[in-house]
Parts: C-alpha cells; sequence; structure tokens
C-alpha cells in the first residue's frame, strides 16, 4: 500500500533537487591527464603522445590547439594502435619548456571536432621543472600532532647520487629518502622533515649535500629550514589551475576554491585580489570564489591570476591561475563530465526513467527560468529541447547553466547521446552510460547540513531530522522505532505495470518495484538492521520520483545520524542519513 503523506506536492519536491544520429563520430582519448613529466629547469621535455580514437561511426576530423606558448599540439595520421576499432590518431604533444622557471605548470590540449560526439575534450598537461632546490623551506606543526612531518620530492636526473645529511640546530629532524616504487611521491628522491619530541617552536638549519651524479646540475648543498609552528599551515599543492567559460551577454562564471590547513589554528582568508579586470575573489571561511566577467570581452580565450592573502605561516599569499573562455553569444555547449545524477551530482550512468541534470553553457537564453509544474511534462520548455538519441525528452527545469530531464524509460543499450537545442542553436553531442538501475536517494542539499535524506514520517508527516531542526514549512523531530517512513529517490528503473516517461505515475494500479529493503545504521559489512518495504515504486501523480515506505525495526540504531540505505533487485543505492530516537522526540 501507499503512504497518505502531505508533502506540497512530491513532483513539485523532485524539481527542486536537483536530428536523428546518422553515421556520427564519436571522439575518446586514451587518456584526458598525462602523468606529470620531469623537466630540467632551462630545458625542453620529451614529447609526448596521446591516442585519439573513433568509438561511433563516420571519420574523424581532428583539431588541436593549446592553452599555452609552452606546449604545442599536433593530430598525425590515422594509424594502427591498441585502441578499440585498432586505429586510431596519434595527439602530438611538444614540450617547449625551457622559459618556464623552476615550478609545476599545468596547461592544456583540447581536441575538437565540431561533428563528432563527445567533443571537445581536455587533457591536462603536467611539467615539473624542479629539478634539484638550492633550499627547501618546511613548515610542520609541533611533535605529536597530526601534520608534524612533511615530504618533498626531489628530482634528480642523474645515476649514482650520494647524500650526506646534516643538521646545524634541532636534532635529528632530517632525512634523505629513496622514493623509488612510492605512489603518493613519485620522484627519485625525498627529502623528510619531523618535529622531534621536545622541539619548541622556531627556525631549525640543517642541509643536504648530493654528489656523485652523473648530471652535474644534481651535485649541490640543498639548505633546509624546519620551522615548527603553532600557525595555521596552507596546503598549496591542492591549489589547481581554474578554466572557467562564459559568453558575452552572459553572468559571471564562479568557482569556488577551499584552502586547506595542515597546520594547527584556524585558517583566515583576509583577501582576494587580481590585476586582470575580469576578475575578482571573495572570501567566506577558508573558502575562495573566483568569479570571471565576460561582460565586453570578445570570444577569445583570457587569463589570470587571483591572489588570495591568508594568516598561513607558510606563505602570506597564494596565487590560482585562472583562464576564461568566452564563448561565441547563443551557442549552447555541454562540458565534458557535466551530465550528472540529479539527485547527488554524481557523473556516473544513469537508468531508465532516471532525472538527469545537464550543467553547461548558454543551454537557454540568458534570464529564463523555466520550471515544469504540470504533467505530463513539455518537451519543450523556455524554447529548449534536450535530445537523448535524436528525440526530444521531458523536461522539469530550464535555465542557462542548467537544464534537469528525464531519460526514456524505453531506453536500451549501455549508452545514449544527448544534445541540447535552444534558440542559439545545437550544442555539441555527449554520451552518458545506461544501465537497468541507479537508485539513488535525495537529499537536502539546503536548511541543514549532514546528507540528510528527504524522508517523511508517515505517522505526522514530519521530516526525521534533529530537534531544533527548521525546515520552512515543516515539523522536524526524530523518528522512532515502529514508525513507517516513506524514502524518496530516483533512478529505480522500469516498474509493473510499466512506467512511461514525462506522465504521471499511475495511482490505480500502482506502479511497483520488486525485492526492495532497506538497511539502517551499516554495521559489518553494511548490512545493518534490515527491514522490507510495504510498498516500493513510483509516487502517484508525480513524473520520475520513487518512494519507499518501511518500518524502523525494533533494533534500529539511535542517533541524530543514522545511515540509511535502499537495496532494489540487488542493487544498492547512495546512503542519507535521519535521526531515530527512542521516543521520537
Amino acid at each position: 500500500m501507499t503512504m497518505s503523506v502531505s508533502l506540497k506536492s512530491a513532483s513539485v519536491l523532485l524539481m527542486t533537487f536537483s536530428a536523428v544520429l546518422s553515421a556520427a563520430p564519436r571522439l575518446g582519448l586514451s587518456t584526458n591527464a598525462l602523468a606529470t613529466v620531469n623537466v630540467a629547469t632551462g630545458a625542453n621535455g620529451p614529447s609526448q603522445a596521446v591516442q585519439a580514437f573513433n568509438l561511433g561511426d563516420g571519420t574523424l576530423n581532428l583539431t588541436a590547439t593549446t592553452s599555452a606558448s609552452w606546449l604545442t599540439a599536433t593530430v598525425g595520421a590515422q594509424t594502427a594502435c591498441s585502441q578499440p576499432g585498432g586505429v586510431c590518431y596519434p595527439v602530438n604533444i611538444g614540450l617547449n619548456s625551457t622559459p618556464l622557471p623552476g615550478g609545476i605548470f599545468t596547461e592544456y590540449v583540447t581536441v575538437t571536432d565540431p561533428n563528432a560526439v563527445d567533443s571537445p575534450q581536455d587533457i591536462a598537461v603536467t611539467v615539473n621543472t624542479t629539478g634539484v632546490p638550492g633550499a627547501i623551506s618546511a613548515y610542520v606543526a609541533p611533535f605529536g600532532t597530526t601534520n608534524g612531518n612533511a615530504m618533498f620530492p626531489i628530482f634528480t636526473k642523474g645515476a649514482g647520487v650520494q647524500s650526506t645529511v646534516t643538521t646545524q640546530s634541532g636534532g635529528n629532524w632530517l632525512q634523505f629518502l629513496n622514493g623509488a616504487g612510492l605512489v603518493a611521491y613519485p620522484a627519485p628522491y625525498l627529502i623528510q622533515v619531523s618535529a622531534r619530541p621536545g622541539q619548541a617552536p622556531g627556525a631549525y638549519t640543517g642541509s643536504v649535500t648530493l654528489t656523485g651524479s652523473s648530471v652535474a646540475s644534481d651535485n649541490k648543498v640543498i639548505n633546509v629550514t624546519l620551522n615548527v609552528t603553532t600557525s595555521p599551515i596552507v596546503d598549496t599543492t591542492e591549489v589547481t589551475p581554474i578554466r572557467l567559460t562564459g559568453f558575452p551577454g552572459g553572468g559571471p562564471v564562479v568557482s569556488a576554491v577551499t584552502l586547506n590547513s595542515v597546520g594547527q589554528g584556524t585558517l583566515a582568508i583576509t583577501a582576494g585580489s587580481s590585476a586582470a579586470k575580469f576578475l575578482s575573489a571573495t572570501a567566506s571561511g577558508s573558502t575562495v570564489t573566483v568569479s570571471a566577467d565576460p561582460t565586453g570581452l570578445a570570444p577569445g580565450i583570457y587569463s589570470g591570476t587571483v591572489t588570495i592573502t591568508s594568516n598561513a605561516a607558510n606563505t602570506a599569499q597564494v596565487a590560482i591561475p585562472v583562464e576564461l573562455t568566452v564563448a561565441p553569444a547563443g551557442q549552447p555547449a555541454i562540458p565534458f563530465g557535466a551530465i550528472a545524477n540529479a539527485a547527488t551530482g554524481a557523473q556516473e550512468s544513469v537508468s531508465p526513467g532516471d532525472v538527469v541534470a545537464i550543467y553547461g553553457n548558454q543551454l537557454a537564453p540568458a534570464g529564463t527560468f523555466a520550471l515544469n509544474t504540470s504533467v505530463p511534462l513539455a518537451k519543450t520548455l523556455g524554447g529548449t529541447q534536450v535530445l537523448v538519441n535524436g528525440v526530444p525528452a521531458p523536461l522539469y527545469f530550464v535555465a542557462p547553466g542548467q537544464t534537469n530531464f528525464q531519460i526514456p524509460y524505453s531506453l536500451t543499450g549501455q549508452s545514449a547521446t544527448v544534445q541540447v537545442i535552444s534558440s542559439g542553436g545545437r550544442s555539441n553531442i555527449r554520451t552518458i552510460g545506461i544501465t537497468p538501475s541507479v537508485p539513488r536517494l535525495l537529499y537536502f542539499v539546503s536548511f541543514i547540513q549532514g546528507n540528510y535524506g528527504v524522508i517523511v514520517n508517515a505517522s505526522d508527516s514530519s521530516l526525521p531530522l534533529p530537534a531544533g531542526t527548521v525546515v520552512p514549512g515543516y515539523v522536524c523531530h526524530p523518528a522512532k522505532p515502529g514508525d513507517t517512513l516513506v524514502i524518496y529517490g530516483i533512478g529505480f528503473g522500469q516498474t509493473n505495470p510499466p512506467a512511461v516517461e514525462g506522465e504521471g505515475a499511475s495511482a490505480s494500479p500502482l506502479q511497483k518495484l520488486s525485492n526492495v529493503s532497506a538497511s539502517f545504521g551499516g554495521g559489518f559489512l553494511g548490512i545493518g538492521q534490515m527491514a522490507d518495504a510495504g510498498f516500493a515504486g513510483l509516487t502517484p501523480t508525480a513524473v520520475g520520483l520513487y518512494q519507499i515506505n518501511v518500518t524502523i525495526p525494533p533494533l534500529a540504531p539511535l542517533g541524530n545520524s543514522i545511515p540509511v540505505m535502499i537495496t532494489a533487485d540487488g542493487v544498492q543505492s547512495n546512503t542519507v542519513n535521519l535521526a531515530i530516537s527512542a521516543n521520537g522526540k
């Protein structure tokens, strides 16, 4: 049976969460990121190659462009290779790194065929030109803390390296180690510094002398300063270049960067600045929101740097490179990896009947915010269509940066193509994986943090959240053993009798799922306390929204964050949390 639960319309709740192809080539790459290439300072790096291949029909016609002058790329003639079909096009990448100073640099090769599915795609290329440094300044927390040591890769070029380690103060805190075979620190050698027992905060000096290398530039003295500090230490290894895409007439595009501290105290961001007029940054806690405004910029690629000031002991400023691509006005575009499960935001396979989000550019005219609130769902909304295998799909929501649509229940095969049509024309075409069932439970992304599921207690239509939680329009308090819950999700696949995409689910007969159970509390091997569903299937009148009615077992664990997971016909969902107490208060 179903439960009569007031949700102010389950279909609206779901929405708040998140030409026929013929002989179409489909672009595939052997990798989208090359391993870091270690290059001596002042030298060019060895050439690299990535295989591009056709996963579809027809013929690829590829071009390759780069985001930096030190990086070159050309597409070679078709040749035999190990990729699908036995033939590929080598993308030959040159590293003209001689002008680069010592450091680690990441730029991109973009491979494009305007007529191919899954085009364009980027290849990240990283070079390390540090070589053997003359000095290292290390920052660690005092002995006995989580971050009382630090590791530094040393990239020697020759063979026969020998070392002598000395410390002028602070005791035996310095080591020179062989890095061969280490995955976390892929370098020939490592320098490790470790705070010692009783070592007070302050600066300590030492050195590592390298001799015997067959390459003369390796043989030098590395002066090492160990700074033991109780202040925050910002982790600069997590700072990577930001790439954004905007369009003329569109609003600013943003990206959030979180600077993590590996020291003590609280990391505080005090300012963000940029010499490039199109860039700005604002800080909240340890998170920086970088904004790039395409207003007044012609189509093209623009580069700049955002400089973040903090109270970190190791560096007062962190520089974040930013690249803004201004696309031609009106043309919709779907970036690579921008099609996601609407419940979780994960880039993963989806199921027939699933709700899917496209996070793209110019998917609708500027200012569009169209929400489908009636059934059957329209297949044109705000002047926009989404084609799945060339056929318009039902739409939930349309805006320039995001469009949510439903996968047809009739879809078969292991993949499908997705394309957006708007007043600006047709977007590029991307593919998504298809599997019969990908159950995903909905969870709140506002009101409360903690991955709490969209779950209703059938006894009083309350939300089983910790006491004192405020969600506008709802009563919130923990559930208790014996209460029946209505747990909402998407992606559970086809029902009996069969569902039709875009149509509101039937109340009579109910459209059911089989072999559905719930697990409360995890436990050994993730089994937890099990309970069979009293009803599992589509929520009557809603489109693509499933509900699982299940009674909390008597021995379910108690607490404010009890995990619950659904298993449907052997396929497990994601895990969400709810609050359970002994008395439901």
